[in-house]
């Protein structure tokens, strides 16, 4: 398997809001991607809530030894101390991973987590409606820092599923499942959250009754349960220039953008516009792919990535005993077109890669606020219980040398969104193009530059 930063996608719910943000695992997206991905965010807090045993299983010795020496042959850093092997659980050693070498992201999956995380880097979504829920104050808004939030609100609507296809936007206010209040008296919007997640999933081609608040009406919608396909690139022309929102680095992403790409210039878009905003990353093998469209080897422009694993305890690039290069493609189908890339704080991992690199080589204008940064790269190794090893087993580096891990990428335009939700999106609802203040000057900034 292809090594993935992350290894996987988390989209959409990764901002950093005050309130509490929650996947329904079951309804939209995969949960263990926003523990082992991007922790730290809301989002991790909510998913650690729903899957409080990711970390702290019990393993047999066997797993344990296994463990123990997949971390020796293949961890990051070489000349891992023998103590660590020694400290009884899975949780011990990855904590001592994380206090000794600042590692954020190796982490340990159950085998229903495993599974899920498989399924998702496939775009598949088992029992699911399409929704995303979030902690917010009155009214739907944003609660401001130290408030206590007091609503559950649908916070994303995927386009083409059950929910969208009910009835259900995004803005309504969660007020029941199946009949069963959410938020009753004397609970917390926590707690309801929770309450919503258990009630809301459940087996594909089943009904479940959801009540919402939308303004004054009460509404009540049956939505069917599926299995769910999501793609993970769209794309649409605004006059002669062509938006390509890529949401994760899934199997397929790279060709599914290839032929995205070649379609919107044969319709005429002279100038394109890649939407990486609440990218969480995935196969670093689609991200080359991707940047790969707009790129072509020439001498000094060689790389899409460089990946450099066992290095030295200090973590010096040039120490490293494994070192992998990522070339450019051959084949790319816009490597002529003005291109700007919009990025946010939860464009992270692969999609950081990308623009890492189409930045490095001048490809691109990046616009938008400041990357995640997440440098690293892990993979999973299956222990013999049936659950998951999910370790990091490489820093990565930009075309120039850099390493964005805990920095981030700064772009060239930072344009900030007047509020979270003025995102436009063709994925899920969202408001129109013209209130994305982000979009609009990225194709302001194409219209420009234009002969």
């Amino acid at each position: 398997m292809s090594a993935a930063p992350g290894k996987g996608r988390w989209p959409q719910f990764l901002r950093s809001r005050t309130g509490r943000t929650i996947a329904i695992v079951a309804l939209c997206y995969a949960v263990g991607l926003a523990v082992v991905n991007l922790p730290g965010t809301p989002l991790a807090g909510a998913v650690h809530t729903l899957f409080p045993h990711i970390g702290a299983g019990n393993l047999d010795d066997t797993s344990i030894n296994s463990e123990w020496s997949e971390i020796q042959r293949n961890y990051v850093y070489r000349d891992v101390a023998g103590a660590l092997g020694t400290q009884g659980s899975e949780k011990g050693i990855v904590e001592s991973l994380g206090a000794t070498f600042g590692d954020r992201f190796s982490a340990f999956l159950t085998p229903a987590e495993y599974a899920q995380l498989q399924a998702t880097l496939g775009g598949q979504r088992s029992g699911s409606v399409g929704i995303a829920l979030e902690a917010r104050c009155a009214g739907g808004a944003f609660c401001p820092s130290g408030a206590t939030p007091t609503e559950i609100v649908i916070e994303d609507v995927l386009v083409g599923q059950p929910a969208e296809r009910a009835g259900i936007r995004y803005g309504d206010v969660l007020v029941a499942v199946n009949g069963v209040q959410v938020a009753a008296a004397g609970t917390s919007v926590s707690s309801g959250l929770d309450r919503a997640a258990k009630l809301i999933r459940g087996p594909a081609g089943s009904d479940v009754t959801i009540t919402v608040r939308r303004g004054q009406p009460t509404l009540t919608f049956a939505v069917q349960r599926a299995n769910l396909r999501i793609p993970s690139v769209y794309s649409r022309r605004f006059g002669p220039v062509l938006y390509l929102q890529v949401s994760g680095f899934d199997t397929g992403t790279g060709d599914s953008a290839r032929a995205m790409l070649r379609a919107g210039i044969a319709a005429g878009a002279g100038s394109i516009v890649l939407d990486l905003r609440g990218n969480g990353g995935g196969f670093v093998t689609e991200a080359q792919e991707l940047a790969s469209q707009f790129l072509q080897q020439r001498p000094g422009e060689q790389d899409v990535v460089v990946r450099r694993g066992r290095l030295a305890p200090n973590a010096d690039p040039t120490s490293a005993q494994s070192v992998v290069h990522d070339q450019i493609q051959s084949g790319g189908v816009a490597l002529t077109q003005p291109l700007a890339v919009l990025v946010d704080n939860d464009t992270a991992s692969a999609a950081e890669i990308v623009s890492a690199a189409l930045n490095d080589y001048h490809r691109a204008t990046i616009v938008g606020q400041h990357s995640f940064g997440k440098g690293s790269v892990q993979l999973d190794f299956p222990l013999p219980d049936g659950s998951d090893l999910h370790l990091t087993v490489e820093r990565w580096y930009g075309p120039d040398g850099e390493s964005i891990e805990g920095k981030g990428i700064a772009p060239q335009r930072v344009v900030a969104l007047s509020s979270p939700d003025a995102r436009f999106r063709l994925d899920a609802e969202s408001p129109p193009a013209s209130m994305d203040a982000q979009l609009q000057a990225a194709m302001a900034l194409l219209t420009s530059a234009a002969p």
